[in-house]
């Protein structure tokens, strides 16, 4: 079988996208988020170069059994702060995705109004079957993200 499904998952934060642009590529800002429930970002292994050609890395690690551990190595195929990234990644030790085979992920920030950013995530190519846990996992990244970002926001009026 060849992996040819495309995950797209929205959803608009009450933040400015120059803000959500920053969580989602400043490394020490991406660790505090990424990963779904009972995961986490091993915080030492976040780099990153912001420019088109930069490499990006980290680590998921499975809260309940620290030997379970994802890593993403990605390249900026696309970096326009504040508008859009796109990366061509190699994921490893997920077993729903071949490690040989790169990965796109396109996320694109969209001012809303005055102060709103919808971001949209577009990633592939999965294999169908694992495609909708990928999106259902996103879109509980999505909601970390908003939790991270109204607490970050609460820290800054302090």
């Amino acid at each position: 079988m060849t992996a040819n499904v495309i995950v797209t998952v929205e959803r608009e934060f009450d933040t400015p996208r120059e803000r959500v642009f920053r969580a989602w590529t400043r490394p020490e800002e991406l660790a505090q988020w990424r990963g779904s429930p009972g995961w986490h970002v091993e915080v030492e292994t976040v780099r990153g170069q912001l420019q088109l050609g930069g490499r990006h890395f980290h680590v998921k690690v499975r809260d309940a059994d620290a030997t379970t551990r994802v890593a993403t190595d990605g390249v900026y195929t696309e970096f326009f702060e504040p508008d859009v990234f796109v990366s061509r990644e190699r994921i490893t030790g997920d077993p729903g995705i071949d490690p040989d085979v790169p990965l796109e992920l396109r996320v694109e920030f969209t001012a809303m109004g005055r102060d709103n950013t919808l971001v949209r995530i577009i990633q592939g190519p999965y294999e169908m079957d694992v495609a909708g846990w990928h999106g259902t996992a996103w879109e509980a990244e999505l909601v970390r993200l908003a939790d991270y970002l109204a607490r970050a926001d609460q820290e800054a009026v302090r």
